[in-house]
């Protein structure tokens, strides 16, 4: 069996540190931005199905973590 990542965080063009966490549960993605790390509140949810069909919607991940974020989530929108 595959360990899928469920937490992310990377440095958007602009200096920010945007991350996001993947609630496997209930099938959403938690946004969180200008953070050291993930451990606030999120500022947005998206669900799994929005962001496999329209993207990301509140940040912009390098493409090596899009790639993860889209794994993770179709793993989990498969069963």
């Amino acid at each position: 069996m595959t360990t899928l990542n469920t937490a992310w965080m990377w440095k958007q063009d602009d200096g920010e540190i945007w991350g996001l966490t993947v609630d496997m549960e209930k099938q959403r993605v938690e946004w969180f931005d200008g953070i050291g790390c993930a451990c606030g509140d999120s500022f947005a949810i998206q669900t799994a199905a929005d962001f496999l069909a329209k993207g990301p919607r509140y940040g912009e991940p390098p493409p090596d973590v899009l790639s993860e974020i889209q794994t993770t989530l179709k793993a989990i929108t498969a069963t």
